[in-house]
């Protein structure tokens, strides 16, 4: 194919290869619905814990044709019977004999000052208290849009007479806006939340679900409106989250706005000390006690590593677009202090998020780690450039659908664009990834210094958390270690840590479902048998197999589950960081730091390894590690890591950029076939940025 006019051209012949299979990510694994992260969509997370397959609902109704664009006209300013919270939910009708959607919502109104402000969650669409768009309304009106996950939707809705019921509708958008058929009927009441009740009580709990205790706080009280409250989940990040509730006879009924709805079922004492009962969740039901805690409140979330102005950095929104069509949409951010510059031009990283929907801060459960590192960095004097994954927040195109090569693709056209920018050193631009973001950069790297004679190629990586041995291999030991960790005994753990590996040996022996189908269910049995709960009846465990099964043959697993990183990391040419916490459990550090370390004294590539005591796959201070911590530590990257990652960076980056190492000095420099075979190949090639007059950024 030809060069095209924006200099960018498809390099040939796009050799295939196996991470070019790859279709999307899964929404569904333990954590996030990836390998690395963790997920806050759905309660049913800690219930299924240890099982191949957590139910979610995605924000999506399946291919069907775009009806007219929804326009809304305001007359008039939002009315103040509007303000306040709501809580309700959308209902759609089955499509081709599937159930329709079912999806709690609930909603805070506020007069902003331009303007009206909704807070909106939805938890089974990733929304927990997100702030609302495109927000249209008059006396008696209200119309927004709900962004969440690159998936966008749009709710309108009228009033009743008396201000205490919404009718309206939902549709979702596609990418022109048009709304998408079939009608979804919206309906909310009016609530009170209750932090705004006089005399609302706090009470504290443990829940123990399958062996994993979980603690929780939940505030009740009586408003204009009648009984209303809130539940907190530090673990699963759920903070402050309306719940329904009634009076009964003997206590309360409790209603979490979730995709597998939960109910708690209590009875009070006299005096309403101790509120004991039911927890229920979808086949799970387990005992739950209660009780008050004097002078306590609802705990927000505290980030104490936060930026907060003023900052000695200017940022730029930009807006990048690839070759392919979609746009990336970022923050560049460019340091006051010219201390590092090089004829006016400053030294600069791209920073990587890891798997799963992500914005460009790599926001997790209140954390946004990448807006700390970009500070962190900014003051110091690099220049950094932070985007949204494909798909979500301001980047176009659609995230379920892209694959691993196509997010390095991604991250390498970032890269690129940030070369043209007139404040940026060419010559001194890094990548910095994260997990899963930490196997892209290597390959970003690999493919800026093909050859022996790069220009300007990327001069240096630092990868946090990186996966050194195969997907296969490190999601069977991620499962070990968190059963390990959780305090399963070694015999017990065994059966199930086995299971899961003759798994992975089938889908990487390319088995078919068939023969595939038997080895999922003696996993799931075994997983069972490790939780203490009853077999689910023969429905329930029909859907549990049929969802692991989509899992696991899903495209982005598959090979991801195939691929090995190692043909990539042997032929690292730049200064690499590699950093890994002790107390991470989803990229265990002992295993994937002594692969890097082998690779390292056998190709000599540049690699600087150091492991962190104590911390996790975040780069927090861990008790045990696992994801269930990650809210409850108030420390987003801990301070020591974060500045010895940047004075490398920064040390680096006055050096850079360092001479290539020909490949034919590399004593352990791979180029047996079946290893030259499984390396990604560019999918597409830039003219060199020395060649191309820079634009400046792009608002």
């Amino acid at each position: 194919m030809g060069k095209l006019a924006s200099g960018v051209g498809r390099t040939s012949p796009p050799r295939r290869n196996m991470l070019r299979t790859i279709m999307h990510k899964p929404h569904t694994l333990p954590g996030r619905g990836d390998p690395f992260s963790m997920s806050k969509t759905t309660l049913m997370n800690f219930i299924a814990r240890g099982l191949l397959v957590i139910t979610s609902v995605a924000l999506t109704v399946g291919h069907v044709a775009p009806a007219s664009a929804y326009v809304v006209e305001s007359s008039d300013k939002l009315s103040d019977a509007w303000l306040g919270a709501w809580m309700g939910n959308v209902v759609s009708p089955s499509i081709n004999g599937k159930p329709g959607l079912d999806l709690p919502v609930t909603i805070v109104v506020r007069a902003g000052a331009a303007g009206p402000e909704i807070d909106i969650t939805v938890l089974t669409a990733g929304a927990l208290a997100k702030p609302a768009v495109e927000i249209v309304g008059d006396a008696n009106d209200l119309a927004f849009t709900l962004d969440s996950g690159g998936k966008r939707a749009r709710f309108e809705g009228a009033l009743n007479d008396d201000h205490t019921l919404v009718a309206g509708s939902f549709a979702f958008l596609d990418a022109k806006g048009s709304m998408m058929p079939p009608p979804c009927v919206w309906s909310m009441h009016r609530i009170d939340l209750v932090t705004s009740v006089a005399g609302a009580r706090v009470y504290d709990a443990v829940l123990d679900a399958m062996g994993q205790k979980l603690p929780m706080r939940l505030a009740l009280g009586e408003g204009p409106h009648g009984w209303c409250g809130a539940i907190e989940i530090i673990s699963q990040g759920v903070r402050e989250l309306a719940v329904g509730v009634e009076r009964t006879a003997t206590g309360f009924k409790v209603r979490l706005p979730v995709g597998s709805v939960a109910t708690i079922e209590l009875a009070a004492d006299a005096e309403m000390k101790v509120l004991e009962g039911t927890f229920s969740q979808a086949t799970f039901r387990g005992p739950i006690r209660f009780e008050l805690v004097a002078d306590a409140k609802l705990a927000g979330p505290r980030r104490p590593q936060d930026p907060v102005a003023p900052f000695p950095y200017q940022e730029t929104e930009v807006r990048i677009d690839h070759p392919n069509g979609n746009t990336l949409g970022g923050t560049l951010t460019i340091p006051a202090d010219k201390g590092l510059a090089r004829a006016g031009r400053l030294p600069a990283v791209v920073l990587v998020t890891g798997s799963g929907p992500q914005n460009r801060n790599e926001e997790l459960l209140g954390h946004r780690p990448f807006a700390v590192i970009a500070d962190a960095l900014a003051r110091a004097g690099v220049a950094v450039l932070r985007c949204d994954d494909r798909g979500v927040g301001a980047s176009t195109g659609a995230f379920a659908g892209a694959t691993s090569i196509d997010f390095a693709s991604d991250a390498d056209i970032a890269s690129e664009w940030l070369k043209r920018q007139p404040t940026i050193d060419a010559a001194r631009v890094g990548m910095i990834g994260h997990s899963e973001g930490a196997m892209i950069a290597p390959i970003v790297a690999m493919w800026q210094n093909a050859g022996d004679s790069p220009v300007d190629p990327l001069a240096f990586i630092v990868l946090l958390a990186p996966p050194a041995e195969s997907g296969a291999q490190t999601l069977t030991r991620q499962t070990a270690r968190m059963y390990e960790v959780s305090g399963t005994p070694v015999d017990k753990l065994a059966v199930a840590v086995a299971a899961h590996a003759a798994v992975m040996r089938a889908i990487e022996q390319f088995r078919a479902a068939d023969a595939l189908q038997p080895l999922v269910v003696e996993l799931i049995r075994s997983q069972l048998a490790l939780s203490n709960q009853p077999t689910p009846d023969d429905a329930a465990m029909a859907s549990i197999i049929d969802g692991a099964m989509k899992q696991l043959t899903d495209p982005w697993m598959v090979e991801f589950i195939r691929f090995d990183p190692r043909p990539v990391l042997v032929r690292l040419e730049v200064p690499t960081l590699a950093m890994c916490g002790s107390k991470d459990v989803q990229v265990v550090a002992e295993a994937n730091l002594g692969l890097l370390e082998e690779i390292k004294a056998k190709s000599g590539a540049p690699i600087t390894i150091r492991r962190y005591p104590g911390l996790n796959h975040l780069f927090q201070p861990a008790t045990t590690g696992l994801p269930d911590e990650y809210s409850t530590i108030e420390t987003t990257f801990d301070p020591k890591a974060l500045a010895e990652m940047v004075a490398w960076v920064v040390e680096t980056a006055k050096a850079a950029p360092a001479p290539q190492i020909p490949q034919a000095t590399r004593a352990g420099f791979s180029t047996d076939a079946a290893d030259v075979a499984a390396i990604p190949q560019r999918l597409w090639l830039l003219k060199p940025a020395t060649a191309i007059q820079p634009t400046g950024a792009q608002p």
